[in-house]
């Protein structure tokens, strides 16, 4: 898992060889003015999933992990929490979908982390995590950066 500013995420440009395509997107795209759905980045390698929601979870509910894909986890407008646990502490709720490319868990161990307009969460593999908790009645608008593990 890296939490860190968006302004800083080049320093980890060497931990996955997509992430230099990630860092050009983040530094060149107007946010404010992309609507809502996926917008590619490198064809299937790195895209990115724009959404509008009023967040509504609860903290423990439902974690969930990929293994094809690596998220890249932004508030564009507003602050969500999100929950993260790993793999010891958690139980299997749901079968994985390798064509959906997600499993959901349960864990009743978990930290919290707070995504606001400056800062990113990159999830991995191993990192289970919970996003959509309410932080406040206002609508969150995110993107989620989807980008092909290097470990696959």
């Amino acid at each position: 898992m890296i939490i860190a500013e968006r302004s800083d995420f080049r320093k980890y440009a060497s931990v996955n060889p997509h992430f230099s395509k990630v860092c050009d997107f983040l530094e060149n795209t107007d946010f404010t003015t992309v609507e809502d759905g996926r917008v590619d980045i490198d064809g299937d390698a790195v895209f990115a999933n724009f959404m509008t929601y009023e967040a509504d979870g609860v903290p423990g509910q439902q974690f969930e992990t990929h293994k094809k894909y690596l998220d890249i986890h932004l508030v564009v407008s507003n602050t969500e929490k999100m929950a993260v646990s790993a793999a010891v502490d958690a139980t299997l709720k749901v079968d994985f979908d390798v064509q959906q490319d997600i499993g959901f868990y349960d864990s009743e161990i978990y930290q919290m982390v707070t995504l606001t307009e400056s800062n990113l969460l990159v999830t991995f593999e191993e990192d289970f995590h919970q996003p959509k908790i309410r932080v406040n009645d206002e609508p969150v608008r995110k993107l989620v950066i989807k980008v092909l593990n290097a470990e696959v």
